[in-house]
């Protein structure tokens, strides 16, 4: 009988996952942006629900940077609309 090679292990490209990730979290504080500023979301009810998310999730985790992406939809709902957006 014969025997397979062994299988080569896969390398991961950890930039390219890096930035793939970085798309992703950027996509979702955008969306949340521009629900706001178009009025479907409320950012009055929506930052402090965020805020007391990322409250209650901190002690559960090993890495604080976990939160990365909730601090930054914190930070964006909080700036005011582009004037040259609108």
């Amino acid at each position: 009988m014969k025997k397979k090679p062994a299988a080569k292990k896969p390398t991961l490209d950890t930039e390219a996952m890096t930035a793939a990730i970085a798309g992703f979290l950027a996509c979702h504080v955008l969306t949340l942006k521009f629900l706001t500023q178009e009025g479907i979301v409320d950012p009055e009810r929506l930052v402090p629900y965020l805020q007391n998310a990322i409250e209650e999730m901190r002690p559960g985790l090993a890495d604080p940077r976990s939160l990365f992406v909730l601090n930054q939809i914190v930070n964006a709902l909080r700036t005011p609309a582009a004037s040259g957006l609108q």
